[in-house]
């Protein structure tokens, strides 16, 4: 239940923010919050990260199949595999809550809101970052955490 409840608590700031700078700041439009670091600026991306594929016709079309690919097979994998690590099912969590964020926008407005820009990477939105942070957790789960982890010291092994 409480990944649940943290799935709905991050689509729901996602679409909220998103709606409320699309409401008060004009697309295109930046206010700095600190100035050469950090802005709100309203952008649409009908890309990918960093506006790959943005403005190639098929590309709707395909991140909206590669999304429904992805959320199924990390619900397939949750449900199926009876995961019972928190950190992975937390990472699982945040990934599946950005992709569905992102994916909301991609059908309602055939591209992503932007508004988190950042000046030395890029800009994002609450979704994006739900994904990196979810990312993160799940590559430090693989390689550190889980019982096939690439850098787990077994038991049995010397130092």
């Amino acid at each position: 239940m409480l990944y649940v409840l943290i799935f709905l608590a991050l689509v729901l700031a996602d679409q909220l923010t998103k709606a409320y700078v699309d409401a008060t700041i004009a697309v295109g439009q930046r206010i700095t919050v600190w100035d050469g670091v950090f802005s709100i600026a309203n952008s649409h991306n009908s890309g990918a990260a960093f506006s790959m594929l943005a403005g190639d016709d098929w590309a709707q079309a395909f991140f909206i199949v590669v999304t429904i690919a992805a959320i199924a097979l990390a619900l397939g994998y949750v449900v199926f595999s009876k995961a019972d690590s928190k950190w992975l099912l937390t990472s699982i969590t945040l990934i599946l809550a950005g992709a569905i964020g992102n994916f909301i926008d991609r059908l309602a407005f055939k591209s992503v809101r932007d508004f988190l820009w950042i000046e030395f990477f890029a800009n994002c939105n609450v979704a994006d970052v739900a994904i990196t942070v979810g990312a993160i957790m799940l590559f430090i789960y693989l390689l550190f955490l889980s019982e096939d982890a690439l850098f787990m010291k077994r038991p049995n092994e010397k130092t």
